[in-house]
C-alpha cells in the first residue's frame, strides 16, 4: 500500500508543477496541496546560497522538511548556521520532521499553513479543505 500512496503523492506533486523529493518532502507537499494553490507556495526557493524546501517569499516564511540525517551533530550545526543567516535576512524558518510519526508531521505542517493563511488575511476555513 505504501507504494501506491507514493505513486499518488508523485502524481499529485507533478500535477501541481512541483518536483518530487524525498518521501518526507512529498508527504509535506501533499499536505500543502490541500491548503494552497500551486502558485501560492514556492518549492526549492533560492535565498542567497541556500535552497528552501518550501517558501512563501512574500511573507519571508520558509518550511524546511528535516529527515533523519538532520539529527547528526554536524548537520544540525550547519542547519543552525543556515537558519541564523536566513533569520538575519528577515526570514522566519519552520522545521518539520516525522520523529513522532506522520500524524505529528501533519499537525506541524497544519500549524504553519494556518499561520500563513492568517498573515495573508485569508478567510477562515480555507485551510479546512484538508
Amino acid at each position: 500500500m505504501t507504494g501506491m500512496i507514493r505513486k499518488l503523492d508523485r502524481a499529485l506533486i507533478t500535477e501541481r508543477g512541483w518536483q518530487p523529493g524525498s518521501d518526507l518532502e512529498d508527504a509535506v507537499a501533499r499536505r500543502l496541496s490541500r491548503s494552497f494553490l500551486p502558485d501560492e507556495v514556492a518549492q526549492q526557493h533560492c535565498v542567497g546560497r541556500y535552497r528552501l524546501d518550501f517558501a512563501w517569499p512574500d511573507l519571508m516564511i520558509a518550511l524546511e522538511v528535516d529527515g533523519w540525517h538532520h539529527l547528526a551533530p554536524e548537520r544540525a550545526a550547519k542547519d543552525a548556521e543556515r537558519d541564523a543567516w536566513l533569520r538575519d535576512q528577515g526570514w522566519l524558518i519552520f522545521r518539520v520532521d516525522d520523529r513522532h510519526g506522520r500524524d505529528s508531521l501533519d499537525r506541524q505542517v497544519v500549524r504553519v499553513c494556518a499561520l500563513v493563511h492568517t498573515l495573508r488575511g485569508d478567510r477562515p476555513g480555507r485551510q479546512a479543505a484538508a
